[in-house]
């Protein structure tokens, strides 16, 4: 055997197998995802998980040592790719109005998607200090001021008023979304039985562009 095809043996070997281990992970991750949701947080057992994802108990603590760990994989994970698909879309439009939908529209999609990950930003992190005090913040962060820079930027195109305080914007419209996506998962609860919550996500999401961007824009504009 040549030392060409010894290097590629072992190139593949080494390929599959971290496919292998990061399909595991995604696997885990998931099966954590719908637990959370489904037994709450606190009462979610990492037994339970493994037995969601198919694997030993030893085999999860092998990827995450703890369920703490798994909560902020979990949350870095997906507020990542909701920047990284915002980042990729308000890239192709110069107005700040249309970067403004476009990240309305995208969270949307997502949660559309995927209740799963609305219900868990919504109820069991918000009410957890576990990722208040770690890493997984700065996505929060890093989101809240992506918002902030495309009002700075409507502000410099004289777009928006001058005299608008991008740092309380930025913290109204991220209060506001969130209040809309909280009202959203409440929507099905058998306990409320009038029709307060009863409203389309995604007509939620215009109502709330138009909202700000009429109290965003000038006199003059």
């Amino acid at each position: 055997m040549s030392e060409h095809s010894l290097i590629f043996i072992v190139y593949t070997m080494f390929k599959r197998q971290n496919t292998n281990i990061k399909d595991r992970r995604a696997s885990i991750l998931d099966a954590a995802l719908r637990t959370f949701v489904q037994r709450g947080y606190s009462e979610t057992k990492v037994a339970e998980i493994a037995s969601e994802a198919g694997v030993a108990e030893g085999t999860l603590y092998n990827y995450f040592p703890s369920k703490e760990d798994l909560l902020l994989a979990l949350f870095d994970e997906k507020w990542g790719r909701i920047i990284h698909d915002i980042k990729k879309k308000i890239i192709r439009v110069d107005n700040p109005n249309d970067q403004l939908k476009a990240i309305f529209s995208t969270v949307v999609k997502l949660f559309k998607k995927n209740r799963h990950i609305a219900e868990l930003f919504m109820i069991d992190i918000k009410q957890s200090s576990i990722f208040l005090n770690n890493y997984t913040i700065n996505r929060i962060v890093e989101f809240i001021d992506i918002i902030e820079e495309i009002l700075k930027e409507g502000k410099r195109k004289g777009i928006y008023r001058k005299d608008l305080d991008t740092r309380v914007a930025k913290m109204v419209i991220f209060g506001a979304a969130q209040g809309i996506l909280l009202s959203w998962v409440l929507s099905e609860s058998k306990a409320i039985r009038n029709q307060t919550f009863k409203f389309s996500l995604f007509r939620a999401a215009r109502t709330l562009k138009e909202i700000f961007k009429s109290g965003l824009v000038g006199e003059t504009s």
